[in-house]
C-alpha cells in the first residue's frame, strides 16, 4: 500500500459517509448470490466499518448505529450488476433534510473557511445509499458501494481531477478487497425518497435541536463508471449498473436547526500499490 495525505473538509452527514468508506478495507469475496447472513448480522457486519471512523468525531456516527434495529426487519437485499456480473447485496438508505432557508454558512462554523457575506449555501448534500456484501457479523464487508448525493438525479462526471485535490461531498465509492478501491468517474444516479407511516427514534446529530425520525423508501436507479484511486495513471474502468429498484431506509428531518463548530480533519488515505 502507498499512502496519499489529502486535506479533506468533512461535516456533518458527509464526514459519515466518506469516513466510513475511506476507513474500510477488508478481506474479499467471491460470493455472487444472496447472502446466508440474517439482517442483524449483515448490520453487524457494517458497523465494524462505522467502528473506523470514531476519530472523526462525526455527530452523525451515533444516530446512524442507533438506527441499526430501526431498519433491520426491514432490510433489503437487490441486484447489483458489477462489470457485466449480477450480484445480490443488501441495501440501506440514508436521508437527512432541513429547514427551508437553512444555509451552511451559518449552521457548520468552520474556523479555517469564514463564510462571505450575503452567502447562503444549502446544507450537504443529505442522501446515502450502501450497498455490501458481507460473510459473518464480526467481519466487515467483503464488498461496499458508498454513494452520497441527493434526491433526484446526482452526476459524477468529472469530480476528481486528481488523488491531490480530492472532493467528496458529491461521490460514489466502490471497494474490494485490500487492494481495489475505486472513485466514481462519470455516470449519474436517480433517487427518489418517501416517508412511510412508520416512525423510529435516533439520536439527534449535534446541529439538530428537534427532528422527526421515519422509515423510507429510496427509488433507485443509476449507473456509474469507476477509475481506481491511484496516483499512478491508469485506464481501468469498473462499470456498475443499479436496475430500478427500492430499498428501506432512514429519513431524518431535522426541524430546527443550532450551529456547530466544524473540527479541521488531516485523513491519510491508504491506496492500491500498482
Amino acid at each position: 500500500m502507498i499512502e496519499l495525505r489529502s486535506r479533506l473538509r468533512l461535516s456533518g452527514f458527509t464526514a459519515l459517509c466518506t469516513g466510513l468508506l475511506l476507513s474500510l478495507f477488508a478481506c474479499g469475496s467471491d460470493s455472487t448470490g444472496p447472502s446466508s447472513l440474517d439482517s442483524n448480522a449483515a448490520l453487524q457486519s457494517l458497523s465494524l466499518g462505522l467502528g473506523a471512523i470514531s476519530d472523526l468525531e462525526s455527530p452523525e456516527a451515533a444516530p446512524l448505529n442507533a438506527s441499526f434495529s430501526a431498519i433491520a426487519p426491514l432490510l433489503d437485499q437487490i441486484n447489483v450488476t458489477i462489470d457485466g456480473t449480477s450480484r445480490t447485496m443488501f441495501g440501506l438508505g440514508l436521508r437527512e433534510s432541513f429547514p427551508a432557508g437553512t444555509c451552511a454558512e451559518t449552521l457548520f462554523i468552520d474556523p479555517l473557511f469564514p463564510p462571505e457575506p450575503g452567502v447562503c449555501t444549502p446544507p450537504f448534500l443529505g442522501l446515502a445509499l450502501v450497498l455490501w456484501q458481507s460473510h459473518a457479523a464480526n467481519a466487515p464487508p467483503d464488498r461496499m458501494i458508498f454513494i452520497v448525493g441527493d434526491v433526484g438525479t446526482s452526476s459524477f462526471d468529472n469530480l476528481i481531477t486528481s488523488p491531490s485535490d480530492l472532493v467528496l461531498s458529491l461521490v460514489a465509492i466502490y471497494l474490494e478487497g485490500q487492494d481495489s478501491f475505486w472513485i466514481s468517474a462519470s455516470g449519474a444516479l436517480t433517487s427518489q425518497v418517501a416517508a412511510t407511516s412508520q416512525s423510529c427514534s435516533i439520536p439527534l446529530p449535534a446541529f439538530a435541536k428537534s427532528a422527526t425520525c421515519s422509515i423510507a423508501t429510496f427509488d433507485e436507479e443509476g449507473a456509474i463508471s469507476f477509475e481506481q484511486l491511484s496516483d499512478v495513471p491508469s485506464t481501468a474502468r469498473l462499470n456498475i449498473t443499479i436496475p430500478r429498484q427500492t430499498v428501506h431506509g432512514i429519513w431524518q428531518a431535522v426541524t430546527e436547526t443550532q450551529p456547530i463548530t466544524l473540527p479541521t480533519y488531516q485523513r491519510t488515505l491508504p491506496l492500491p500499490r500498482d
